[in-house]
Parts: structure tokens; C-alpha cells; sequence
């Protein structure tokens, strides 16, 4: 039987949780992408890979798109929050975007879709993820990005960049601004860059097993401390 837990009852599982979920990083199973039906936890956290298809996003010097990169950062942040039995929906699986045709007014489409997606879902959380680009290459570290004027979003994303911050040594703020995804979510939304592909030694660490597994659990421990709070 599963058991039912309102937010401010989860810390003392979600703590034991993490221990669990630790043990079995070295075991993602990345193929799997559907929600889970049966999570322990009735909690839903939405994960958002942007762009997607022929909206590759930033693009790295030594030629790797960031809709490749959002995609296997989701998928691995997705598998922590399985293995610690919360509820996960994406809003893209594949490399394709949203949007239908690639014709028009495909941007918005995409994200209109990413909306209803979401919306569907009835999430308790929704992390967009992305890769920056910074006119400076010396730029590196993931931010953390929130709707300007929704307090909780505000709360997740300082949560998630202090755990951030705290192991990569950066002095990364979060940062406010006007976010569709998040502007149009009733739902805490934020959207995390998860490092600079203009700084070309972090494109290139950004493309490893270990690096994605390491900001990954750093996001997943940055949500621990918005529950815990």
C-alpha cells in the first residue's frame, strides 16, 4: 500500500531517501522515460528539456547543441527522482521538438505544448532544464532563473543555487526574469542552466557521465532543502 504524504510530512522519509537514492546512482536506467504510476510519494515533479528539433539552442564551439545536452541532464535527473519514489512526467523525450511542423510561429507551439504537458500532470514542482551562454567565456556554473513576483519559485530556485553554489564555489544568484514556462504555471517552476557552453572547458565537462550525474544529484539535493524549508 503507498502511502500518501503531504509536504511538510515528507522530510524525515525524503531524508532517508536520499540515502537510498545515493546507492543507486550508479544504476540509472536512462531508457525508461514514462511516469511512474506507482510512486511512493504523492508528490509530481515535472522536468522540461528545452528546445528540441530544429531549435538546438545554444550551441557549443566545438559544434554540440544544447537540446542534446537538455535531454540527457532530464533524463538523469528524471531517474533520481524515480529511484526516490516521487512521480515524474517529461515534457520531451525524444530529440524532436513540440511543436508539429516546423513551420511559423513553431516556438510558441513548443511551448504552448509544454504547458498543456505540464498542466496534465498536476505537478508539485517543474524544473526546466538548459545550458547558458555568456558574452564573457570565462562565465561558468549552473543558475538558477524564476518568474519574477512568485514568491515560491523564488524559494525553490534560492534552494537549489545555494546547494549549487555550495559545491562548485561559485557566487551564482538566482535570478529573476520573465519565463513562459514558468509565468504560466500555478506550480513553483524553475529553470536551470547547467553551465556555460561558451566557456569551452565546461562544454566539454559538461559532456561527460560524471559531470551530468554530479549537477544532476546537486539539483535533486537542491529540492531536498526546498521541501525541508
Amino acid at each position: 500500500m503507498f502511502v500518501v504524504i503531504k509536504r511538510r510530512k515528507l522530510v524525515l522519509v525524503l531524508l532517508a531517501l536520499i540515502v537510498v537514492q545515493l546507492t543507486l546512482t550508479t544504476a540509472l536506467c536512462v531508457n525508461q522515460f514514462a511516469a511512474s504510476s506507482h510512486s511512493l510519494i504523492d508528490f509530481t515533479v515535472v522536468i522540461d528539456a528545452g528546445h528540441g528539433g530544429i531549435d538546438g539552442g545554444v550551441v557549443s564551439k566545438s559544434g554540440v547543441k544544447e537540446s542534446t545536452l537538455n535531454l540527457a541532464y532530464s533524463k538523469t535527473l528524471g531517474e533520481l527522482f524515480k529511484n526516490a519514489g516521487f512521480n515524474v512526467v517529461y515534457t520531451r523525450t525524444t530529440e524532436d521538438g513540440l511543436y508539429g511542423l516546423p513551420t511559423n510561429g513553431f516556438k510558441r507551439r513548443d511551448m504552448q505544448e509544454r504547458k498543456r504537458i505540464a498542466e496534465q500532470a498536476k505537478p508539485n514542482i517543474l524544473i526546466s532544464v538548459h545550458m547558458n551562454k555568456f558574452s564573457s567565456s570565462n562565465r561558468s556554473g549552473p543558475q538558477v532563473f524564476f518568474q519574477q513576483g512568485k514568491t515560491d519559485g523564488q524559494t525553490l530556485a534560492q534552494s537549489l543555487q545555494k546547494v549549487l553554489n555550495d559545491s562548485t564555489g561559485n557566487a551564482h544568484s538566482a535570478l529573476a526574469g520573465d519565463y513562459y514556462i514558468c509565468r504560466e504555471l500555478n506550480c513553483p517552476a524553475v529553470i536551470v542552466e547547467c553551465g556555460f557552453l561558451s566557456n569551452d572547458e565546461e562544454a566539454e565537462l559538461l559532456q561527460t557521465e560524471d559531470h551530468r550525474l554530479k549537477i544532476c544529484e546537486l539539483v535533486f539535493k537542491g529540492v531536498m532543502l526546498y521541501l525541508y524549508q
